[in-house]
């Protein structure tokens, strides 16, 4: 009857520490998509930003670009 008990709780201990490890490695997850998505909101950020200033000379590059494109068609 001991064997029995020890070998269950051997078990349900096996059972919570896969159950724990399972949880552990669902939050690593959601941290990681967190920092992703933070990080890619970031970059977002800058490329607003980026466009938002006035630059003649790279308004012109694409202006010519553009035309250059246009004319090869």
């Amino acid at each position: 009857m001991i064997k029995f008990l020890s070998s269950l709780l051997s078990l349900l201990d096996r059972l919570w520490g896969a159950w724990e490890k399972s949880q552990l490695r669902q939050q690593g997850r959601q941290e990681a998509i967190k920092e992703a998505a933070d990080a890619v909101q970031e970059q977002v950020e800058l490329a607003k930003d980026a466009v938002a200033v006035l630059d003649p000379e790279r308004d012109e590059r694409l202006r010519d670009r553009f035309d250059r494109a246009r004319a090869g068609q």
